[in-house]
C-alpha cells in the first residue's frame, strides 16, 4: 500500500462511518436505508480507487476499474430515489418498491449489455512504477451514450424533484436539508464532469490524479457535514462517538502511512521480518497512545461544529442567573422579550399567557391590540403535543380563522415556543423572522426549545410564590378582621359592665326614695364606673393612636436609672430588683419615652406576677431583673421574674387587646407594648415556665431603626 492511497483511505473511513451512523440511527426507516446505501456506494468508489492504486499488475487494476465504472453510473439512480424520499416521502408511486427497483434496473441492465466493453482506461503514474489511475473515456458507443443519457436524465430528474420540494417546504429545517443535499450532490456531479472533461489539458497524469483525489475528499466531507451540521437524521445519541471514531480512524490511518509503514520497513530490513502481524501491532499501539486525547478531540470538534450553540449557551446561563430572584410576571416577561430580541435579532416576540379565569391564551402587554386563542384551539393542542419549538408553517393553516391568519401574518410569526409545566400549557412565545431575513437554524430551534422549558420552570416558580403571597395576604386580612372582631367584642364587654352598674344605680335613684347615705353610695358607684369607662377609652386610644417613634441618641445609663426609680417606688423589700447593663457604649438610638413605657410596663407586670405567687408562697423571695445586652448589631432588653408564670393555654393570647387575667386590668398593656416595639423596628417575645418568665425586647442598635413623624 503506497502513499498515493492515503486520500482514498481517509475518504473510505469517513464515508463508511457516516453510512453506518445513518443506518444504525433508524434501520426501519426507508430513507435511512437508501441514504446509507448511497453513502456506501461512495465508500465502494473509494475501495475501487484503493485497489487500482495498489495493483502492481494491470489485470488487478482493471478489476478495480470495472467496479468503479459500475458505481459511477449507479450513483444517479440512488440520487433520484433519495430525491423522492427526502426529507419526507412524496405521495403516489415514489414510495413504491416497484418504482425503486425499476429506477435501479435500467442502468444495471445497460451495464450488463455493455460488459466487458467499459469505457474506462488506466493511466500509469509516471513518478512510480506499476501504479495506475483511472479515467472515463468518452465514446460514441451506443451503450455508453445510453448510460450517459440515463445518468444525466436521473440527475436532472432528481434536481427538479428537489427544487419543487424546496418551493413547497413548510419548515426551515426541511428547506435547509433540501438545499444542502441539492447543492452538494450537484456540486459533486459537476466537479466530476469538469475534472474528467479537462483531463487532456492537465498535462500529466499526476495532475489529474491530484484533482480527482481532491474530489474524493470533497465527497466524504460533504456527507460528513450534511449529517453532522444539517442534521438530516436524529443522530444525537451517536453523533459524538461517530465524530470521534471517524476522526481518530482517519488520524490512525494517516499515521499508518506516514510512520507505521516506515517503521515496519525499517524493522523488516533490520530484522529481516516482513509480517502483517507486526504492522497490526504497531497500529494497535498507536491507537492506545491516541485514546487519552479522545475527550479533548470531541470537545474541539463540538466547539467547531456548534460554535453558535456554545455562544447561546453562555448567554442563556448568564441570563438564567438574572432570573434567580423572584420577579413579577410583567418584569419577568419584559426581560425575556428583550433578551430574545437582542440575542436572535428578531422583529417581534409576542407572549401569550393562559388566563386563569377563562382558560384562553391571551396576548400579553399589547395595550392597543387584543387577541386570544381558545383553550381547545387546534394550535394550542398542537403546541402542547409538540412540547418543543414548533415552526408556524408546520401547523395546518386551514385550521386558523381568517382573523388569526391575518394576525400572525401581520407580525411575520414563523416560530412558536410553548411554556409547558407538567401537564399544563402556561402560554407560548411567538417569534417573527430575523431582521436580515436569515432563517432559524435547527440548532437555534433546539436551544430555544430548551430555553422555553427553563422559562416555564421560572414562571411556574414565580406563580407559586405569587399564590403563597396572596394566601398570606388573605390570611393576614382574615387575622386582622378576627383581631378587629375580638377587639370590638373586648371593648363592648369592658364598657357593658360599667354601663350596667351606672344604669342600675341611676334607676335605683329614680325609682326609690333613699336616704342621703344610700344616695351618696350610688353616686359614688356612678362616678367610679364613669372613671373606669374613661380609663378604658384612654387605653384604647393609646392602642389605636400610638405615635410614630422619634429615633435619636439616648443615654442608656440615664434611661435605666429612670426605670429603676419608678419600679423601686412600686415594690417593697420583699422583692429584689436588679438592673444589669452589659453594653459598654452608653449611647444608643431609640425613642426614650416609648422604650421607657414598654420596659416599665413589663416590669410592673412582672411585679404583679411575683406578688400573685407570694400570696400562695408567703416565704418566697421575689426576684426581678432587668438586663441589657448587645449582639449581632442588636440591643436586647430582658425582663426576668420568678412569679407565677403564664399558663400554657394563655400564651397565644397575651398580646391580644383586652386579654387579661387581672380583675382590674384592661388587657391593653402588653398589646400596646407589642405595637410600640414593632413600630421601632424591633421584636417582643417571651418564654415562660412555672416560677420563671422572661420577656425580651430586641431593637436595632443603629440609626436605621424605623422612625417617623407625628
Amino acid at each position: 500500500m503506497n502513499i498515493y492511497t492515503l486520500p482514498a483511505v481517509i475518504a473510505l473511513t469517513i464515508n463508511f462511518s457516516m453510512a453506518l451512523l445513518v443506518l444504525l440511527d433508524n434501520p426501519q426507516r426507508t430513507l435511512n436505508r437508501w441514504f446509507a446505501s448511497f453513502v456506501f456506494l461512495f465508500a465502494l468508489w473509494n475501495i475501487s480507487e484503493i485497489i487500482i492504486l495498489n495493483s502492481a499488475q494491470y489485470e488487478k487494476a482493471l478489476f478495480g476499474a470495472q467496479i468503479l465504472y459500475r458505481v459511477i453510473f449507479l450513483i444517479p439512480a440512488f440520487f433520484l430515489i433519495i430525491a423522492y424520499l427526502f426529507p419526507r416521502p412524496g405521495k403516489g408511486f415514489a414510495g413504491k418498491t416497484w418504482f425503486q427497483v425499476l429506477v435501479l434496473a435500467i442502468p444495471i441492465v445497460i451495464l450488463a449489455f455493455s460488459f466487458p466493453d467499459f469505457k474506462i482506461i488506466l493511466l500509469p503514474i509516471s513518478t512510480l512504477k506499476n501504479i495506475y489511475y483511472y479515467r472515463i473515456q468518452i465514446s460514441l458507443n451506443p451503450f455508453f451514450l445510453l448510460l450517459m443519457s440515463v445518468a444525466f436524465g436521473y440527475m436532472g430528474w432528481g434536481t427538479i424533484i428537489l427544487a419543487e420540494k424546496l418551493k413547497h417546504a413548510r419548515t426551515i429545517r426541511e428547506r435547509n436539508q433540501i438545499r444542502f443535499l441539492l447543492v452538494g450532490v450537484l456540486s459533486i456531479f459537476l466537479i466530476y464532469i469538469f475534472v474528467n472533461t479537462v483531463h487532456g489539458y492537465l498535462g500529466k497524469t499526476f495532475s489529474f490524479y491530484f484533482f480527482s483525489t481532491l474530489l474524493t475528499l470533497f465527497i466524504s466531507f460533504f456527507f460528513f457535514s450534511a449529517i453532522m451540521q444539517s442534521k438530516f437524521f436524529t443522530l444525537s445519541r451517536l453523533i459524538t462517538g461517530g465524530i470521534t471514531y471517524t476522526l481518530l480512524s482517519s488520524i490512525v490511518l494517516a499515521i499508518y502511512f506516514i510512520i507505521v509503514r516506515g517503521m515496519s520497513e525499517s524493522l523488516s530490513s533490520f530484522f529481516k521480518i516482513d509480517s502483517l502481524l507486526l504492522q497490526a501491532t504497531l497500529i494497535f499501539v498507536l491507537i492506545i497512545l491516541i485514546h487519552p486525547f479522545e475527550t479533548r478531540i470531541e470537545r474541539v470538534i463540538d466547539r467547531l461544529l456548534y460554535r453558535e450553540i456554545y455562544t447561546y449557551r453562555r448567554r442563556f446561563v448568564a441570563f438564567s442567573r438574572e432570573l434567580v430572584p423572584y420577579l413579577s410576571r410583567d418584569v419577568l416577561f419584559k426581560k425575556i422579550v428583550r433578551f430574545l430580541k437582542e440575542v436572535f435579532n428578531v422583529h417581534y416576540v409576542l407572549v401569550f399567557l393562559k388566563d386563569e379565569q377563562t382558560g384562553d391564551y391571551k396576548l400579553w402587554n399589547r395595550k392597543r391590540l387584543s387577541f386570544s386563542l381558545e383553550a381547545d384551539h387546534p394550535l394550542i393542542r398542537k403546541l402542547f403535543k409538540s412540547r418543543s419549538g414548533l415552526e408556524f408553517f408546520e401547523f395546518d393553516q386551514t385550521q386558523l380563522s381568517q382573523k388569526a391568519r391575518d394576525f400572525f401574518e401581520k407580525f411575520g410569526i414563523i416560530l412558536l415556543l410553548p411554556l409547558i409545566s407538567e401537564s399544563e400549557l402556561l402560554g407560548f412565545f411567538a417569534l417573527s423572522a430575523k431582521r436580515r431575513k436569515k432563517p432559524f437554524s435547527q440548532e437555534e430551534i433546539e436551544i430555544l426549545s430548551i430555553f422555553s422549558n427553563e422559562m416555564a420552570i421560572t414562571y411556574t416558580r414565580n406563580r407559586a410564590i405569587d399564590r403563597v403571597r396572596e394566601e398570606e395576604r388573605l390570611q393576614s386580612r382574615i387575622e386582622r378582621l378576627a383581631a378587629l372582631g375580638q377587639l370590638t367584642a373586648g371593648v363592648a364587654h369592658e364598657i357593658r359592665n360599667p354601663l350596667n352598674t351606672i344604669a342600675t344605680s341611676a334607676e335605683t335613684l329614680l325609682k326609690r326614695k333613699l336616704g342621703d347615705d344610700s344616695k351618696n353610695e350610688l353616686h359614688s358607684y356612678i362616678l367610679e364606673e364613669a372613671n373606669r369607662l374613661n380609663n378604658i377609652l384612654t387605653d384604647f386610644l393609646k392602642l389605636s393612636r400610638i405615635r410614630q417613634p422619634h429615633i435619636k441618641p439616648v443615654n442608656l445609663n440615664n434611661l435605666l436609672e429612670k426605670i429603676e426609680f419608678e419600679v423601686q417606688n412600686r415594690i417593697d423589700s420583699t422583692i429584689q430588683f436588679s438592673v444589669i447593663n452589659h453594653v459598654e457604649n452608653p449611647l444608643i438610638y431609640a425613642d426614650s419615652d416609648l422604650l421607657q413605657q414598654v420596659l416599665i410596663n413589663l416590669c410592673f407586670n412582672a411585679v404583679d406576677a411575683i406578688l400573685d405567687r407570694m400570696k400562695k408562697e408567703p416565704k418566697l423571695d421575689g426576684r426581678l431583673k432587668l438586663q441589657v445586652q448587645k449582639f449581632s448589631k442588636k440591643l436586647q432588653f430582658t425582663v426576668e421574674d420568678n412569679g407565677v408564670g403564664i399558663p400554657s393555654e394563655n400564651r397565644d393570647a397575651i398580646f391580644n387587646p383586652f386579654f387579661t387575667t387581672k380583675p382590674e386590668g384592661t388587657g391593653l398593656g402588653l398589646s400596646i407594648s407589642h405595637n410600640i416595639v414593632e413600630m421601632m423596628g424591633g421584636k417582643l417575645d417571651f418564654e415562660s415556665a412555672n416560677g420563671r418568665t422572661v420577656f425580651r425586647v430586641i431593637l436595632p442598635e443603629n440609626k436605621e431603626s424605623k422612625s417617623g413623624k407625628n
